[in-house]
């Protein structure tokens, strides 16, 4: 493959972080934890859903994300007034990322939410998926959207064990942007996390066979991720996540994923298809893990 000239920039971005974000690299203590992680991309707001809107199925949506009983989650296409709901239906959790188009409220997000007795947060931020990823609303290459990825260095309280959690959304449109995200993903994993253990949530806009996922999951790669269901222990529900919101109108495309580095293991792998005989609760189907961090 061709590599984009932008890739020149990814080296000083690894330094840029190790210097702007000090006190990384911690060793995760010799224990062993097990955490139920999800990922879901709740479809933004959108009128011209009907009806589908998201007032009309945002009940059905927690009650989806409920039934994984999640230590910690990361959503797509949440606007701000979504995180807000969310925040309100799971009171007893913490919220991580911004808005993709200004770094503050404006756009979606791909926050990540955690469980504030269960875990403490050690640091967090956010960068765009650009040539200038940490440029507030900055979009890259052939993207269609501003993308963004959200994180969090997260405690486990009781064993101290420390992990990383990473969100995002690829754009839908831009070949060279799915492409070029996945090996920014890569690289700015490797840069923040270490050799912590290291999840990765979201909606990659990416099918199996291609090229993203090629590149984000290449073992001849020292810094490639693990799809968690491909090594999970147990699985359940179907094999796509992509259906839109109507129950048998289209075949189903697996796209959203939980990604592993590091010391982390998959005992199970969950795509919960529930719906009300008519309509999905979103257009795409929650993915969940029960995770093993040693």
């Amino acid at each position: 493959m061709k590599k984009s000239g932008s890739f020149c920039c990814l080296n000083t971005i690894v330094l840029l972080i190790a210097v702007l974000v000090p006190g990384l690299f911690t060793i995760a203590a010799s224990q062993e934890i097990s955490l139920n992680v999800l990922s879901y991309n709740i479809r933004l707001i959108n009128p011209g859903d009907a009806p589908n809107t998201w007032n009309a199925r945002k009940e059905n949506v927690f009650s989806a994300m409920r039934e994984a009983k999640p230590d910690v989650f990361g959503l797509q296409e949440a606007v701000y007034e979504q995180v807000v709901d969310m925040q309100n239906a799971f009171t007893g959790y913490k919220r991580i990322g911004v808005g993709r188009d200004d770094g503050k409220e404006a756009g979606e997000y791909s926050p990540v939410f955690f469980n504030a007795e269960k875990y403490t947060m050690l640091n967090s931020g956010t960068f765009w998926l650009s040539q200038t990823p940490s440029v507030p609303g900055s979009r890259g290459w052939d993207a269609a959207c501003n993308r963004v990825v959200s994180w969090g260095k997260l405690k486990e309280n009781k064993s101290e064990i420390v992990f990383f959690i990473f969100c995002t959304h690829f754009d839908h449109m831009g070949e060279m942007a799915r492409r070029n995200s996945a090996n920014l993903i890569l690289h700015a994993v490797d840069s923040l996390a270490g050799k912590n253990p290291v999840i990765v949530l979201g909606d990659f806009n990416s099918t199996p066979d291609s090229e993203p996922f090629r590149i984000i999951t290449d073992k001849t790669n020292p810094s490639h991720l693990t799809d968690a269901m491909v090594i999970s222990k147990s699985r359940s529900g179907p094999k796509y996540t992509f259906t839109g919101f109507k129950v048998g109108a289209q075949p189903g495309t697996r796209i959203d994923y939980i990604f592993l580095k590091n010391s982390v293991q998959a005992v199970s792998f969950t795509v919960n298809a529930n719906n009300n005989g008519e309509y999905y609760p979103s257009d795409h189907l929650p993915v969940s893990a029960v995770l093993k961090i040693k």
